[in-house]
């Protein structure tokens, strides 16, 4: 399911974006929101596939470990979606 995160497109599942939710309330405090240390940190496609990691600020190691997991999850899901496609041929 496409998901917006830091005004971008991206393909997540329902675990994925609440570990995401997660994250953001872990990363949320008085001074700062959560979701400000997404943005400007990757770049999607239309299909909300993530093409690009670029953190431009300093992160939490947590943050930048989630969405390289998440660019790599949703690389196996394609790779996963094809080998059935294949199988079922």
């Amino acid at each position: 399911m496409i998901r917006a995160i830091a005004y971008s497109k991206v393909e997540m599942t329902d675990q994925e974006y609440a570990y995401y939710k997660e994250l953001v309330s872990q990363f949320t405090d008085d001074k700062d929101k959560g979701e400000e240390l997404f943005k400007g940190l990757f770049e999607s496609d239309d299909d909300g596939f993530i093409t690009l990691i670029s953190p431009k600020q300093t992160i939490p190691w947590a943050i930048l470990f989630f969405i390289q997991q998440l660019m790599l999850n949703q690389r196996l899901r394609i790779i996963d979606d094809l080998r059935k496609e294949l199988k079922n041929k």
